[in-house]
């Protein structure tokens, strides 16, 4: 994954007309928003129940991925920093995720690929849905990174592909120690210390795709499915995890809860990949902002983690 992150970071940085040829990039606290952003807005929905859900479903379309490849969440392809999508919140600041700005040899940028949440609608599952030629497994690369995997939903269809209706956001990014400087934890976080009741969930179709296919980052450097991963006596270790990282006001880890993704390990019950949205429950008080990272089995020991390091999420509720 990192590898082609790195050219990525590399490209945006040292040249604006520089193409981009890798197909699989898998790879402060408490800001304050900008009011003046060009970003329009998600919507929250305030329950008689007293509680709080976000569900990605009333905005502006200008704030939408363009394609499954999110192009408007990067330089490279021509937005600049007054026209890039950067930042989203809802009208009332309840919600707010601002994109990371990550420095390393290259210099400083803000791209999705540095951690970040998409706002999305599409749900490309297979290459004939999204008129691509059939085999070249299109949909289960870097260019279909903002595509859920729901299987309630019609294959292409860009409508209904979301929990309660046709928007969700996408998760991109994650720590590890093969990329500390090229990427930070994708983060959001509420107006004010709430408690994170919880969230609902589902697989991008691009990480669905390479658990179950495998692709040619793998550990073994040819594409092998997360469940034919073994150790050197032979059994099975794959497995796929997200964490969610809480923190209060004053920016204290208060406490990470995780969720397997994918578990084929022998010594542990099968977990298989989600393809419908499913609900996660939290129940962590006093939230302030939360941060997404992600791990698992199959990783470089130079690059770190190999698996897609995405989730899409939606309808999250607070009080």
């Amino acid at each position: 994954m990192k590898r082609n992150l790195r050219f990525l970071a590399g490209a945006f940085l040292l040249t604006a007309t520089a193409l981009f040829t890798g197909c699989n990039s898998d790879d402060d606290f408490l800001m304050n928003p900008q009011t003046d952003s060009v970003t329009p807005e998600t919507r929250a929905n305030f329950n008689d129940d007293g509680t709080t859900t976000i569900t990605f479903d009333d905005f502006d379309e200008t704030f939408m991925a363009v394609s499954p490849k999110a192009e408007n969440y990067y330089t490279l392809y021509g937005y600049t920093a007054e026209n890039q999508i950067r930042e989203i919140y809802d009208p009332d600041f309840v919600f707010v995720s601002d994109m990371n700005t990550v420095t390393n040899s290259y210099g400083a940028y803000t791209e999705f690929s540095s951690g970040a949440i998409a706002l999305s609608k599409y749900n490309y599952r297979s290459d004939s849905a999204a008129g691509k030629t059939s085999g070249t497994n299109w949909w289960y690369t870097w260019e279909n990174q903002c595509s859920v995997y729901n299987t309630a939903s019609t294959d292409g269809a860009n409508t209904g592909a979301g929990h309660s209706g046709s928007n969700f956001a996408v998760v991109y990014g994650y720590s590890d120690f093969g990329n500390t400087e090229w990427m930070a934890k994708p983060e959001f976080y509420f107006d004010s210390p709430r408690k994170f009741k919880g969230l609902w969930y589902c697989n991008t179709a691009y990480t669905y795709g390479v658990i179950i296919n495998g692709n040619q980052f793998g550990t073994s450097g040819v594409a092998t499915p997360l469940s034919n991963l073994k150790d050197s006596d032979g059994n099975n270790i794959g497995y796929f995890q997200v964490n969610i990282e809480c923190y209060d006001v004053d920016g204290n880890l208060i406490t990470t809860v995780s969720k397997l993704l994918a578990d084929y390990r022998y010594d542990k019950p099968t977990v298989s990949p989600v393809t419908t949205w499913t609900y996660w429950d939290i129940n962590v008080a006093d939230v302030q902002s939360v941060k997404f990272n992600f791990e698992g089995s199959d990783v470089d020991p130079i690059y770190g983690l190999n698996t897609p390091a995405y989730l899409c999420i939606d309808d999250v509720t607070i009080e």
